[in-house]
């Protein structure tokens, strides 16, 4: 095989869209809302998830003690 592409230098990028470029202008002021409310959550919502997580730990100490002794 030639190497007569690997010799000549290329100038045009591969895409010419993806070109390299500075950005002059920058923004400063937000135009958009705070994470926290973008969200969808609510106060006081999800209060329940511990409860069930220790009920779900217990029982499964529980089983772990009853099938190993």
């Amino acid at each position: 095989m030639s190497d007569q592409f690997r010799d000549k230098p290329s100038d045009a990028p591969l895409n010419p869209a993806l070109k390299s470029e500075r950005e002059t202008v920058y923004q400063t002021k937000v135009s958009t809302p705070a994470p926290i409310d973008t969200t969808s959550a609510r106060e006081n919502e999800g209060e329940g998830w511990p409860i069930v997580w220790i009920v779900v730990t217990v029982l499964g100490v529980l089983l772990a003690i009853y099938f190993l002794v």
